[in-house]
């Protein structure tokens, strides 16, 4: 499934900006799926004009393949994300500048990551990792293409699968911040995965 082009780009309304975190957000359920709603055409002008990276180092935006409306747990539901298939440990990348929002595990996502854009208006929500980043912490401020985890296998991804689950959701309330409506990444992601000036040595990758 394709995104259709939105109307012409219009001016954003202010928003609040995210300061570092102060406050304590409730914790997101283990296994619920996200509701589905559809989104404003100016939630996807704006993600357009952030220019989302492909968030595994390496990934070009042809190669993120479409798993977006595979169904999961016998057709109850779909996916409502993608899977980006990599070798475990590759570095995996804030697809934007923002917050991390709270560092998780679960049985299902595993090793998992939630971060937000600077208007903090979408959540990313990164699953199935291997590890964390070195320094990594709930609050950290984080750039584009900044190593943030490793490609990895945890929760209940196939253990020779390594991917990452990669998933976009809007940020509509901070009581429920994990459960806004989901959108298909893939139009979005018009970046390469390409890491920046952080070093090896300052972001291990984990020992396999």
């Amino acid at each position: 499934m394709t995104a259709a082009c939105g109307p012409a780009i219009r001016p954003l309304g202010p928003h609040v900006p995210v300061p570092a975190r102060t406050e304590e957000l409730p914790e997101p359920p283990s296994e619920s799926p996200p509701p589905e709603a559809p989104l404003a055409a100016t939630d996807e002008e704006y993600l357009l004009e952030r220019g989302l990276m492909v968030p595994v180092e390496g990934v070009t935006p042809d190669r993120v393949p479409d798993t977006y409306w595979q169904a999961r747990d016998g057709g109850a539901r779909t996916h409502q994300a993608v899977d980006i298939l990599a070798k475990r440990g590759t570095p995996v990348l804030s697809a934007d500048s923002g917050t991390i929002l709270r560092l998780t595990k679960s049985t299902l996502g595993g090793i998992t990551i939630y971060a937000t854009d600077p208007a903090r208006r979408f959540v990313f929500y990164y699953a199935h990792l291997d590890g964390y980043a070195e320094g990594l912490r709930e609050g950290k401020a984080v750039a584009q293409g900044e190593v943030i985890g490793y490609v990895g296998t945890t929760g209940n991804a196939p253990k020779n699968t390594p991917h990452l689950h990669f998933q976009v959701l809007r940020y509509v309330d901070a009581r429920t911040w994990w459960g806004g409506p989901p959108l298909d990444p893939r139009a979005f992601l018009t970046r390469p995965g390409t890491r920046d000036g952080t070093s090896r040595s300052a972001a291990a990758v984990p020992k396999q």
